[in-house]
């Protein structure tokens, strides 16, 4: 099994992209940190179509 490692100039770059919208990030839905399993129920409900966001700080 192969193990990645994050590169942090490769992050960097990309959230530069991210951050001028050159590239776009799906997102399903949002849920509050005390609301983890809420959310864990929603990515096993399936259909999902983006990524599910745990929001740490409100």
């Amino acid at each position: 099994m192969a193990q990645v490692h994050s590169n942090g100039a490769q992050l960097g770059e990309l959230a530069d992209l991210i951050e001028s919208g050159q590239v776009k990030v799906g997102i399903d839905s949002v849920y509050p940190l005390a609301d983890a399993a809420k959310a864990h129920e929603r990515g096993e409900a399936g259909h999902v179509q983006g990524k599910i966001v745990l929001r740490v700080v409100e």
